[in-house]
């Protein structure tokens, strides 16, 4: 089934980062951890996944915006409230898991900020690890909610910008080896492929089992 809603809200969250609110449609029901495909202005549709919790009368997505190479991105940040945009049923991408590591490049912790509020809310949060890789310090967000949320167990990594005190480059095999301390945790990885292929390659040499490596769905 195809949906369209207005806009409700519009927030910039980082220099490239946008919020986008839009009304929730009557009976639309889904899960943390659920996307849809976005379609904007006649460009191919994406998925987007939703980072509010399910109950209220609103859907949050958290996208980056990509102009110089993803036309629907820079379609939607070209929105204005009240306009109209199309997308489909929820479909899951992620579901919690107790114990979890969150390993997210970019805005690939969308998928994971829906379901750590949840996990908050229910309590199961605390045992729980994010680490998030960004290339510089101007490209992050949410970032006063997820050290509020997780503490010292809420992890930066800034891949590009060698003088900030979180740089440590891409997340290798030795950067994960050393801050993964119980190799039988969970481990949910979302960002770009060659993010997900890369951490998947190290933590299967650091001795994570392939059963406990969650790419989504």
């Amino acid at each position: 089934m195809q949906y369209n809603e207005k806009v409700k809200t519009i927030n910039w969250l980082a220099h490239n980062v946008i919020q986008l609110e839009v009304t929730k449609p009557e009976g639309f029901k889904f899960s943390v951890g659920d996307a849809v495909e976005i379609k904007v202005a006649g460009q191919d549709p994406g998925p987007f996944t939703m980072t509010n919790l399910p109950n209220g009368d609103k859907l949050e997505f958290v996208i980056r915006i990509y102009p110089e190479h993803h036309k629907k991105t820079e379609a939607i940040s070209k929105l204005k409230v009240g306009e109209e945009i199309g997308f489909t049923e929820p479909f899951n991408t992620f579901q919690p898991q107790k114990r979890a590591i969150f390993l997210a490049g970019g805005t690939g912790i969308t998928p994971f900020i829906a379901i750590m509020r949840q996990m908050q809310k229910e309590g199961t949060l605390a045992d729980c690890h994010l680490f998030f890789s960004n290339k510089t310090r101007k490209d992050l967000f949410l970032e006063e909610e997820l050290t509020a949320m997780m503490g010292d167990r809420f992890q930066n990594i800034i891949a590009e910008e060698k003088d900030d005190p979180d740089f440590y480059g891409n997340i290798d095999e030795a950067w994960l080896k050393a801050h993964i301390d119980d190799l039988s945790r969970p481990v949910l990885v979302c960002g770009p492929p060659a993010f997900n292929k890369a951490m998947e390659k190290a933590l299967k040499s650091i001795g994570v089992k392939e059963g406990l490596i969650d790419l989504g769905s």
